[in-house]
């Protein structure tokens, strides 16, 4: 907890400074769906367990505030952060010839995103962007549902919290790399596509890796302070 404080002070410098030098401020509001995939290694090599682990659909919401640093007629560079709420996990199937085993288990987060962003403007105004950049996040709750049967008897099923910290299921901290591509109208409605790839292992377990990749579909509305 004490690295996603540390870090989400320096991104706030960041954007702070950047305020100092930018112009043409918007705000961003906006949500959708997510497509959240865990990569489970075990050991060194790869086991059919691995292989049960598929992606989680799920949603995000949040707001993104953009600094425009360089514009001219028909080009922008801008500096964009903000603050995500969003699901991660993963769903887990694993058939066996006495017994099969099901997971879902759904982690909420707070990410950080910051990006550094291109946009060409149309003469209509409506615009198109891409950004890359990187984001750190902090596991907030979650919830573990588990089914399990054994050939010829009954489902048992169960359903927990998940607990966070070296001696829980996760470690709390995430952070990765971040790309998007979207469209922004001039009337403010906004669409996007973005990608995160965690370098973090939130597993736990020493034998066990768990690293967090998610696919976001997003719609928004952006407001513009100064035109």
């Amino acid at each position: 907890m004490k690295k996603f404080t540390s870090l989400l002070f320096v991104a706030s410098l960041i954007l702070v400074a950047t305020n100092a030098v930018a112009q043409y401020p918007s705000v961003t509001f906006l949500g959708g769906g997510n497509l959240a995939i865990t990569d489970m290694k075990f050991g060194n090599g790869e086991t059919d367990i691995e292989d049960s682990f598929n992606p989680l659909y799920g949603m995000h919401i949040g707001a993104l505030y953009e600094y425009v640093l360089n514009k001219d007629r028909s080009q922008e560079i801008a500096v964009e952060g903000g603050l995500l709420f969003e699901t991660k996990g993963f769903h887990q199937k694993l058939d066996e010839t006495s017994y099969s085993h099901k997971n879902k288990t759904t982690l909420y987060y707070a990410d950080v995103p910051v990006y550094l962003k291109y946009l060409y403007r149309f003469r209509s105004l409506n615009k198109i962007y891409f950004g890359a950049g990187g984001y750190i996040g902090s596991g907030l709750f979650g919830n573990e549902s588990i089914t399990f049967q054994y050939e010829g008897a009954e489902a048992t099923s169960s359903s927990e919290s998940v607990t966070w910290g070296s001696e829980g299921d996760y470690n709390r901290l995430d952070y990765g790399v971040s790309a998007k591509f979207g469209f922004v109208m001039d009337d403010g409605f906004n669409i996007c596509v973005s990608y995160d790839h965690g370098f973090a292992d939130i597993a736990t377990l020493e034998s066990q890796e768990a690293k967090t990749r998610t696919l976001r579909l997003s719609l928004g509305y952006t407001m513009k302070f100064d035109n």
